[in-house]
């Protein structure tokens, strides 16, 4: 895999999660799911950048939100898959009692289990991952969290402290690690008189540190965010460095415009000037444009005004995808092109998928329960079937 795939690859995969999202509501009251990816060709594994990587890709297994995000992407939109396997078991109330994650010799990698005060909030949890901790959580009188203590098996702990204001809005925060017992970390959330939160100071063993500030329209929406720096670029015979000062610096980071549905529209993107690092300059803009409340073209701008790439879409009568492309003007072998078929469900039954490696036909099957949820889908892949994602769910009723 050349360097220029391997970075234009990157680019693709983070950006389409916010576009790509397919809805998965799970009918009835769940008492556990129990699902996994099975490979039926040992030859045909998930999607990895570099052969070195463990099953969950890259950056290992994170958390179980962004790995059901990249999992459903690559899924629906892709000719390749990432890898999923879990099990998660419910009470009553529909809370998370247990979970847990595993590796494709089904060790378990990741293992969390709760317990719920009378209020719903969580009691404590039992974690292990590198080791095995504990946490015991507890709350005010307004039933905000208070308190978090995590002790792990080595004896080592931590603690987050919260405190709220009169509106019950987060005032103070702070974080403790027995390890580092001198580094102890603090944060102050400053807020307008109708609750918008307008600035983050964030503290450290030595005094300021990075924090953010915001800017509102008399919509309450967010226009801009600044990144504050305690630090400003002095010259030095050398060239430059960095020095504490009292006030620091605020640097304008984002800034957004909305449409008559509070919609983003326009984003800019901020970072330090090269020739000037106390000044900032624009290197991102996109642009989203909507008809019929879907999004149908995305553009992305450079801080030259330049198009970099543009994607648009289409939908059916259903508000369902069916058409998506992805051009890079300046490198068009990374131009893709997606079309989808459906059924009388929400899910794709085909994707003709076109990319610089020729154009791709996958298939999916499904097999649903008798309360509409699936139970089993194969994907299959110009005509063989290599992916098959199961959910075993156990219902209270």
């Amino acid at each position: 895999m050349t360097k220029k795939y391997v970075i234009v690859l990157s680019i693709l995969l983070v950006s389409s999660y916010s576009f790509s999202q397919q809805k998965d509501t799970i009918y009835g009251k769940v008492k556990s799911i129990r699902e996994q990816l099975s490979f039926l060709k040992e030859n045909h594994q998930n999607r990895k950048l570099f052969s070195t990587e463990g099953d969950y890709g890259h950056n290992g297994f994170m958390n179980a939100e962004y790995t059901f995000s990249r999992f459903h992407n690559w899924w629906y939109n892709t000719y390749w898959v990432h890898y999923i396997n879990y099990y998660k078991e419910f009470d009553e109330d529909k809370r998370v009692l247990k979970e847990i994650w595993y590796d494709k010799s089904q060790d378990t990698i990741r293992f969390s289990q709760f317990t719920y005060n009378e209020f719903g909030k969580i009691k404590t949890e039992k974690s292990i991952s590198y080791q095995e901790s504990n946490a015991v959580y507890e709350y005010d009188e307004n039933n905000n969290l208070s308190f978090v203590k995590d002790i792990s098996a080595d004896s080592s702990f931590t603690t987050q402290k919260y405190k709220y204001n009169s509106s019950n809005l987060l005032s103070e925060y702070e974080y403790y690690n027995s390890d580092y017992p001198e580094e102890i970390r603090k944060t102050e959330n400053y807020y307008d008189s109708i609750g918008n939160l307008i600035e983050i100071k964030n503290y450290d063993e030595y005094g300021a540190d990075y924090g953010t500030l915001y800017e509102y329209d008399d919509k309450s929406r967010k226009i801009k965010i600044f990144n504050h720096s305690p630090f400003i670029w002095v010259k030095t015979k050398t060239g430059s460095r960095q020095q504490r000062t009292e006030k620091g610096r605020d640097m304008i980071s984002r800034e957004f415009v909305y449409d008559e549905q509070d919609r983003i529209i326009e984003q800019y993107s901020y970072n330090p000037d090269f020739k000037d690092n106390n000044i900032p300059a624009l290197y991102k803009k996109e642009i989203s444009i909507y008809e019929n409340n879907l999004l149908t073209e995305f553009y992305y701008y450079d801080g030259n005004d330049s198009i970099t790439s543009f994607k648009k879409y289409e939908y059916d009568e259903n508000q369902r995808k069916v058409k998506e492309t992805f051009t890079f003007p300046k490198y068009p072998d990374n131009n893709q092109n997606l079309v989808f078929s459906y059924d009388y469900h929400e899910f794709p039954i085909e994707l003709i998928y076109t990319d610089e490696r020729g154009t791709h036909k996958v298939e999916f099957e499904y097999i649903f329960d008798d309360k509409n949820n699936w139970i089993k889908q194969t994907k299959i892949i110009n005509g063989e079937r290599l992916f098959e994602w199961t959910r075993k769910i156990e219902y209270l009723e």
